[in-house]
């Protein structure tokens, strides 16, 4: 499943992330699509399922 953060996040690695970038849920933990940077997420609110 992908997602799309709504606002600008700050990921757990503390990494700024702009809205509508996109995410793919694994294992129950969000991680940006991004060839250049890692980055990952809780799946909160800030959040929106989008079909890529």
């Amino acid at each position: 499943m992908y997602y799309r953060n709504t606002i600008d996040v700050i990921s757990k690695e503390g990494i700024e992330v702009e809205a509508q970038s996109l995410w793919q849920l694994k294992n129950k933990t969000l991680v940006l699509v991004d060839n250049d940077q890692y980055a990952t997420h809780d799946i909160t609110v800030e959040f929106a399922e989008t079909t890529n």
